[in-house]
């Protein structure tokens, strides 16, 4: 599903990239009022991709990975200033190790709910993924085996 906001703007997608009980986290480079914060991996999509598409054309971008995408995972938001809306998707590796080729310097693997993570300075939606995150691995351990 590929939407557009009535000024035309593009929807982003972000990734939840899971491995081994972690997440992947990212810390852009850019714009300027940007640089420093930590995001989850994605971008906006391109006219006639749908979520699922735009997220693994941004990760072997930006990350030189392959993915599958997964369920979406906490709600949609929209960006400060009111003109993307972001919508984050569950994800897991399928090829490749992630590196940070571009928009951003720095990668990290965070355990949920670890002190460490709400340390970060992250972009201000993402802290609304962060706790869906937490509210998610405590459903999964509920779960029976």
């Amino acid at each position: 599903m590929t939407e557009t906001s009535a000024a035309g703007e593009r929807a982003v997608v972000a990734a939840v990239i899971e491995r081994d009980g972690l997440f992947l986290a990212a810390r852009r480079t850019g714009p300027p009022a940007l640089a420093g914060r930590w995001e989850f991996p994605g971008g906006k999509t391109e006219p006639g991709e749908d979520d699922a598409q735009a997220l693994r054309r941004e990760c072997r971008e930006e990350l030189g990975v392959r993915i599958e995408v997964g369920a979406p995972i906490g709600p949609a938001y929209t960006v400060p200033g009111g003109t993307l809306q972001v919508r984050t998707y569950r994800a897991v590796l399928v090829e490749g190790e992630p590196a940070p080729i571009e928009s951003h310097d720095e990668l990290r693997w965070l355990a949920p709910g670890a002190a460490e993570v709400r340390e970060l300075p992250w972009l201000e939606g993402d802290y609304v993924i962060l706790d869906a995150i937490e509210q998610a691995v405590e459903r999964d351990a509920q779960q029976p085996a």
